[in-house]
């Protein structure tokens, strides 16, 4: 994770724990302290989030991990959770192409338009080069950048 995505991340976490979203927020920074463990005020966000929640909170919480800890049958995933399973990984250009395609199949998706701009903005800070992709790391991807060009020539036109 780039020092962009994290600061976005930890931007995110933030703005969760102020609005009172404490799961959300909690579940951003797990996953900041797991890619960077020695960060100590980074788990002290953590410490405190987690004080925040209420006992019978953190057993709803802790029930739905075990819940989602079972493995689930292998099959085709729809683009919004091959997208997500993309974000885990950082991956966040091949993320945004599969809620571009999710954004086709529903294009009324207000959700979906609103998490593929968040998207775009992460893989616009990201290098060109996805941590998923199996291409030389020297090689750009010109359809990825043609497909940022397109969104920030959009975003021109609304502004407009």
């Amino acid at each position: 994770m780039n020092p962009a995505a994290r600061a976005d991340m930890e931007s995110r976490a933030d703005r969760a724990l102020r609005r009172g979203e404490l799961t959300e927020a909690l579940r951003l920074y797990e996953s900041l302290v797991r890619a960077f463990p020695a960060d100590e005020g980074l788990a002290l966000k953590l410490a405190n989030a987690r004080e925040l929640l209420q006992p019978a909170e953190l057993e709803v919480l802790e029930a739905a991990r075990a819940e989602a800890s079972i493995p689930l049958p292998v099959g085709p995933s729809s683009p919004v959770q091959e997208g997500e399973r993309l974000f885990a990984l950082g991956d966040y250009a091949g993320a945004a192409a599969c809620y571009r395609r999710a954004v086709q199949e529903r294009p009324d998706s207000e959700l979906l338009k609103e998490r593929l701009i968040e998207l775009y903005g992460l893989a616009k800070a990201m290098p060109l080069q996805s941590p998923t992709d199996r291409a030389l790391p020297d090689k750009p991807e010109p359809r990825l950048q043609a497909l940022l060009d397109r969104v920030a020539s959009r975003r021109r036109l609304k502004r407009d």
